[in-house]
């Protein structure tokens, strides 16, 4: 369980607002750990059913990572503008993100395969009807994180004056 924030006025704790910036968002940094090494990827993604949903390689270094340890940790941000100032340190940003824990794991059920890969079409496509031909499906490796915790945390800008 995370701590409590510091900042307690920007804490996301409406599970709504934290689903929206889910479905809302364009990239997932995925983060992972084996031994002592840290490895960061920026991702496509789909939320679905209360899941996130990734694809990737049959090979490579995100499995080897994954495969030695399902634990993961996640974010993905939305509506970020930064505001600059004169001043270096009076410098500001507006936000809205989540971040999530939980375990990633391979997909081999063949209906749930295609679902996750619908969903990250969705994701940047909009709603359906997609096509996914029984090729791609076949060649895909699909990962399924199955979120344990979220948090969220916002900066929004000020609200407008008429």
């Amino acid at each position: 369980m995370l701590p409590p924030m510091r900042r307690a006025n920007r804490q996301i704790g409406d599970p709504a607002q934290l689903e929206d910036i889910l479905k809302r968002g364009r990239v997932l940094r995925l983060a992972m750990c084996q031994g002592d090494q840290p490895y960061l990827v920026p991702l496509n993604y789909g939320y679905a059913q209360g899941r996130v949903y990734l694809h990737t390689g049959r090979q490579g270094l995100k499995l080897d990572y994954l495969r030695a340890n399902p634990r993961v940790c996640f974010e993905v941000s939305v509506d970020v503008e930064l505001v600059p100032a004169q001043e270096a340190c009076a410098w500001n940003c507006h936000y809205q993100c989540v971040l999530g824990f939980g375990r990633a794991v391979e997909v081999t059920d063949e209906d749930e395969r295609r679902l996750g890969l619908l969903a990250i079409t969705a994701q940047y496509a909009g709603p359906g009807p997609h096509v996914l031909k029984d090729e791609a499906l076949a060649r895909a490796c699909v990962l399924r994180v199955d979120i344990e915790e979220l948090s969220g945390k916002q900066n929004p800008p000020p609200p407008q004056t008429a």
